[in-house]
């Protein structure tokens, strides 16, 4: 194995937000609607308020109460309400709704980030992404961000607001014996990766697969989502587009070249084994083999340097012939990407 020099880092080292504000979206206009459904069934005390409510928005209740609560199958109005009284006289269901009211009382941040979001996709992506309406919901933690149709056949989003109360909710010690609720990813579940959450739903249909199964392959293809997505939220620190921490993602910059070594050294670049290259490019709390500071996925992290090496030195390619080069040698080295000695 390899030996390194890793650059270690203080505690509370952060990364500064980044400077380059993107172009100017202001005149593109992006119109949507924020409904609270959360709020909207826990108004319910009749079955005239429950028709108010769903005739207000059949298409998403049908999904509420069919795909994400389980407690009714079917699309018959009175049977949903017989079996609404289920959930909302469940205790941790009341509880968690509180701690939403709490944190989510005012929407105008989110609200505003989401309008920024929507105008960068129109400027990259023209006609691409439909502007959507966003309905907040309590998912019972089932679900944080989904796409469905409403029914105007607009494009709609779910967002289940409490998988996004980090860290007032103690997610992994509600469900201890649940690997998707562990402390690494349920970290990135907050009011301030709400956006970055909502980018992924539209951008992961966009970029489709990858193109390959090598570790190179993933490399270049999570580098290039990373890189996508620090356009279209140009105001967010690289922390949130990395959905690291602060000395996570300052660690990857001093260590950059480090890694890099690593990877060449290792012969990992050509390598197809999910389970060795696994959680150098999906989310993990660390990198096998390389110290316990160093986040999963460094290899996106390198990933998303050679693409910026790219697009350096290719400035006039568009982001939709940057998602169509599927190959990832040959993008690697027409990058000339080599990264520099601290």
């Amino acid at each position: 194995m390899v030996r390194l020099s890793w650059i270690l880092l203080s505690i509370g080292l952060l990364v500064s937000c980044r400077q380059n504000r993107g172009p100017d979206v202001s005149d593109i206009e992006v119109d949507f609607k924020i409904f609270r459904t959360e709020k909207d069934v826990s108004s319910v005390h009749s079955r005239d308020d429950f028709e108010q409510v769903y005739d207000a928005h059949p298409a998403f209740y049908q999904i509420f109460f069919n795909n994400i609560t389980g407690i009714y199958t079917g699309n018959d109005i009175d049977s949903m309400y017989m079996n609404l009284p289920y959930l909302l006289k469940d205790s941790v269901f009341i509880a968690v709704n509180e701690e939403i009211g709490k944190k989510y009382g005012d929407m105008s941040e989110i609200e505003q980030d989401l309008k920024s979001l929507f105008q960068h996709f129109q400027y990259y992506f023209p006609g691409t992404v439909q502007v959507p309406n966003v309905y907040t919901l309590n998912s019972d933690f089932s679900y944080q961000t989904f796409i469905f149709e409403d029914e105007s056949h607009r494009d709609a989003i779910g967002l289940g607001l409490d998988m996004f109360l980090y860290p007032d909710l103690p997610y992994k010690m509600m469900f201890p014996d649940n690997t998707n609720f562990s402390d690494y990813l349920a970290r990135t579940w907050t009011k301030e990766n709400i956006v970055k959450k909502v980018a992924d739903l539209y951008l992961n249909e966009i970029m489709g697969e990858a193109p390959g199964h090598r570790l190179l392959d993933y490399m270049i293809y999570h580098g290039k989502n990373l890189y996508i997505t620090s356009l279209l939220l140009p105001e967010k620190h690289d922390s949130i587009i990395h959905e690291y921490t602060g000395e996570q993602m300052a660690w990857c910059y001093e260590n950059e070249l480090q890694m890099w070594s690593f990877f060449m050294n290792e012969k990992m670049f050509y390598e197809s084994n999910f389970k060795k290259i696994g959680k150098y490019v999906f989310p993990a709390p660390k990198s096998p083999d390389m110290p316990d500071a160093a986040p999963g996925r460094t290899a996106n992290f390198i990933g998303w340097q050679i693409v910026k090496a790219y697009m350096e030195r290719y400035p006039a390619t568009s982001l939709q012939s940057l998602i169509q080069m599927t190959d990832s040698q040959l993008f690697l080295e027409q990058s000339k990407y080599k990264p520099k000695k601290k």
